[in-house]
């Protein structure tokens, strides 16, 4: 990764099942030239479900093995952030 967002933990957030539309707080490292600069704290992360899962470029061969949830890393393209 270049330069983006990338996400350690989630915060709570809303998600309407209806219409796909979600918004989860988010934290993480602000990271440019593939290197972290600075936390990012009390961001969120908002879209559509639908529209968003077609943003996923990669994914990689590395499950978080201590968690319920084993998911592995995944980079997104182009999301919608807002916050500080």
């Amino acid at each position: 990764m270049g330069t983006g967002i990338l996400i350690t933990g989630f915060r709570g957030g809303n998600s309407n099942s209806a219409s796909g539309d979600f918004s989860i707080g988010v934290r993480g490292q602000w990271i440019e030239d593939g290197a972290p600069v600075h936390p990012v704290i009390e961001m969120n992360l908002a879209g559509n479900q639908l529209e968003f899962w077609k943003q996923l470029v990669e994914m990689g061969n590395d499950p978080f093995l201590y968690s319920q949830v084993r998911c592995p890393s995944l980079r997104f393209d182009e999301v919608q952030f807002s916050g500080v």
